[in-house]
This record gives structure tokens, C-alpha cells and sequence, in this order.
């Protein structure tokens, strides 16, 4: 007898372009020789905006019209804290102002996905980009020395499958948003 496919967990994210990636590179390097703990490796490093939990084959089309409605401009995002979130024991980069865009974006994809039938944490929104899990630290949170300043220009639908390797990712969806006049100035 076959044995039962467990569908994808599915999450909508932030991607960081290569650029960003870099910097975040640098980062965990430099907490990796001070911190121990259970890395995020930099190609899977992302800000979740609304877990969904395994999803089956048939909602996808939902999902790929929700995040193909959505029609946010770009944004900056500067992460310049790191938290450690004793409780969890889960490092992470944090952001002392979201920008107004993160929020209209959440709340936007968060009201779709209601409106389908999808249940989602009831827990208020934590712009927070994980870099380590089980992790140990003797403080809860610090500045950054120098600040990530990530412009924001899409969101992606991701397929998450674990194994015993760990997380595999994969993009399913990707919505560009409206550019910014002041990031194309910056181009």
C-alpha cells in the first residue's frame, strides 16, 4: 500500500535579493563565532508574513490568486536589532520602526487569506527574521552596529518540506510589487 504524501507546508515571505543575502552572510558569520545554536543557512534566511501549515494540492490556485492580487508598493525595511527570545531560545534580526508598507501588506494578505477559509495565528505580527533556533544567549536584544537596509520588492508563496537533512525550500509564487520613486532613483 502507497504510503500517504504529507502535502507542503506553504508560508508567504520576504526574500532577500542576493545583495541583502550577502550582508546577512556577514552577520551570522560573525554570531556564529561567539553564539551557539542551530543555524538558519543563508539561502533559506526569510521574513515569514502568514503561515499556512500543510496545504493541499487543490488550494493552490487560491493562493496563487491572492498573492497575484496583491498590488503593495516596494518598500525599505532596515533590520538593526538582534533579539534573543529567551522562552523560544530563537535568535533573530529585528526592526526597531516597520515601515507602514510591512503592515499594510500583512494585514491585506492576512484579510485574503481569512476570507477563504484559512486559519492563521491569532498573534499579533513580529517583523522578525529568524537566524537561529535553540540558541543560547546571555542578553535579549542589542543594536546592530550596522543595519541591514533591505528594499523590499516582492513576496514569495513557499513550499516547505522537512526531512531528516532538515528544511527545503522551495518558491511556488512570486508577486513584484510597485517600485518606489525613491528606490529607482537610488538605481
Amino acid at each position: 500500500m502507497p504510503v500517504p504524501v504529507e502535502p507542503p507546508r506553504l508560508f508567504f515571505a520576504l526574500w532577500p535579493d542576493e545583495a541583502v543575502r550577502e550582508e546577512l552572510r556577514k552577520i551570522v558569520g560573525g554570531l556564529r563565532r561567539t553564539l551557539s545554536g542551530r543555524w538558519v543557512e543563508p539561502d533559506k534566511l526569510h521574513l515569514t508574513l502568514a503561515f499556512l501549515g500543510p496545504v493541499p494540492a487543490s488550494r493552490l490556485p487560491e493562493l496563487d490568486a491572492i498573492i497575484q492580487g496583491l498590488d503593495p508598493q516596494a518598500f525599505e525595511l532596515v533590520l538593526d536589532r538582534l533579539e534573543y527570545w529567551r522562552r523560544n531560545r530563537i535568535l533573530c534580526l529585528g526592526a526597531t520602526q516597520v515601515p507602514p508598507g510591512l503592515l499594510d501588506l500583512v494585514r491585506s494578505l492576512t484579510d485574503c487569506l481569512s476570507q477563504v477559509g484559512f486559519e492563521l495565528e491569532r498573534r499579533p505580527f513580529r517583523a522578525h527574521m529568524t537566524l537561529a533556533r535553540k540558541a543560547a544567549a546571555d542578553w535579549s536584544a542589542m543594536a546592530l552596529k550596522a543595519p541591514v537596509r533591505w528594499p523590499v520588492e516582492g513576496v514569495v508563496l513557499v513550499e516547505s518540506r522537512i526531512s531528516s537533512a532538515g528544511s527545503a525550500y522551495g518558491r511556488h509564487a512570486e508577486k513584484r510589487f510597485r517600485t518606489m520613486p525613491e528606490m529607482t532613483a537610488m538605481e
